[in-house]
């Protein structure tokens, strides 16, 4: 009985003589056939290795050698350091490039072709003096990437150890973590205190002032908040609170309702069929008021000295008295801008911040200002600033911008065309003044795309220095 391994060997033999017999016309060889070709595959993939092999030592124990980066049209990025160079054929001359805004501008906006080169390559090549604009961004926003970004300007409000009030104003851009807040409703509004200045009444998205102390008291504010001017004038300005100036105040008026009257006297209509109306007596007739309106004429001083120093009691109308004609010449310019109705004080929780926000449109648009309360962007995410940022009085004192956000911006407002004063916005919080639009193209940037901001909020960011041609400086 033959094994397995017999019959194994059998066919291995047999095998090997029909392959002889094809390949090398001898089916009795003392050799294989294939031998030769196996031997020589192998030993030519062992000389191959060891040539790869010799030239990977060789390099790396003495890199260099290559010159491609002398060629024009390249910056050459030095692989043990990163720094960048830009090399002047003519002079043999390396010189240090010190961000890549300068290097776009030194290359008239072409993107260069990077090139990355050992020491050893640059090794014996003179440098010169480093060339660009000191402090300009090395990292430039895409086109586009302000669109649909919110505008948040914050009024932060702390005391120290000593119990003394400190306020700060903070500028965050894009949607910011821990931004969330309880919007006011349309009847909540605040009353805010600048330092050494004036009141305002922050209500509907706009700033009204209050041009006299006792008017906050009459819309109901019992005290004032701290803020800092650059919150309040990142609101748009509504018109300013004052007292109705009413000519001729005191003086005889026109029959009102079969009795006499005075000017600058105040009437109501009782709410027997609708709500109840109030009026202001002027020389031409009666001026109906809002009960907001009606609040502040009656606290004025000098509507409570027409009443002999004593509590403003306005006196009731008959239905009929309404059918005469009424003054042509409103209490209030604006009325339509003041409240209607009374407001509410609006108590923000502990820790937190007033917060206007900005939203802006894929035009740049403006749609709105919303008030929230709640807390600001966190600290760990607000930029401070670098080397040749300059700030003024209107600079907030943190800025923050969503990573990637920015683009090119000009002072102006809804559906206005950029004009002359361009500037770039990157994420670092920080804008760019720019020298002209073709500039702006060099960078990447088409003028017609700007996006129009509030110079308030403009006047917020921190300012880099002036990004220029090099051709023009």
């Amino acid at each position: 009985m033959q094994a397995r391994r017999d019959q194994v060997q059998a066919q291995t033999y047999v095998v090997g003589r029909l392959v002889g017999a094809l390949v090398a016309a001898e089916s009795d060889g003392l050799e294989s056939p294939q031998r030769r070709t196996v031997i020589g595959a192998i030993a030519g993939v062992l000389v191959g290795a060891l040539v790869v092999v010799g030239f990977a030592v060789y390099g790396f124990l003495v890199p260099g050698g290559s010159d491609s980066w002398r060629k024009p049209g390249v910056l050459i990025t030095e692989k043990e350091t990163g720094n960048r160079y830009v090399f002047d054929s003519q002079n043999e001359r390396l010189f240090p490039v010190l961000n890549y805004t300068s290097a776009l501008l030194l290359f008239d906006g072409k993107i260069p072709k990077t090139v990355n080169v050992s020491q050893k390559s640059l090794r014996g090549v003179a440098h010169g003096p480093s060339v660009g604009i000191v402090g300009a961004p090395d990292v430039l926003p895409a086109p586009g990437a302000l669109d649909g970004q919110v505008w948040s300007v914050c009024a932060l409000v702390a005391r120290d150890s000593a119990g003394a009030v400190l306020t700060a104003t903070t500028l965050t851009i894009g949607q910011q973590k821990g931004a969330a807040g309880r919007r006011f409703a349309p009847d909540e509004a605040i009353v805010a205190l600048v330092p050494g200045g004036d009141n305002y009444l922050v209500w509907s998205g706009r700033r009204f002032k209050l041009t006299r102390p006792w008017l906050a008291q009459v819309l109901g504010f019992k005290s004032a908040i701290l803020v800092e001017k650059g919150w309040l004038e990142a609101l748009p300005v509504g018109p300013d609170l004052k007292p109705v100036a009413v000519p001729g105040r005191g003086e005889d008026g026109p029959i009102v309702d079969g009795r006499p009257a005075k000017i600058g006297e105040l009437f109501f209509v009782g709410p027997a069929a609708a709500p109840e109306r109030r009026f202001l007596l002027q020389r031409d007739g009666l001026s109906e008021l809002s009960p907001v309106a009606y609040a502040m004429v009656a606290a004025d001083p000098e509507t409570v000295e027409l009443y002999g120093g004593g509590r403003v009691e306005p006196v009731e109308l008959s239905p009929a008295a309404l059918t005469r004609p009424f003054s042509r010449q409103p209490a209030f310019l604006d009325e339509k801008a003041l409240p209607q109705s009374p407001l509410r004080a609006v108590e923000a929780p502990a820790d937190s911040a007033w917060c206007a926000r900005r939203t802006t449109a894929d035009g740049g648009a403006e749609v709105g200002v919303e008030l929230t309360a709640g807390p600001p962007a966190a600290a760990a995410e607000l930029v401070q600033g670098s080397a040749g940022v300059t700030r003024t009085s209107d600079t907030a004192d943190a800025v923050a911008v969503t990573p990637g956000a920015g683009g090119l911006v000009f002072p102006g407002r809804e559906n206005q065309a950029p004009g002359s004063v361009l500037f770039l916005l990157t994420d670092s919080g920080i804008k760019y003044p720019i020298a002209s639009g073709a500039v702006a193209q060099q960078l990447g940037y088409a003028v017609e795309k700007a996006r129009p901001v509030p110079r308030q909020l403009l006047d917020m960011l921190p300012t880099g220095p002036l990004l220029q041609s090099f051709a023009s400086s």
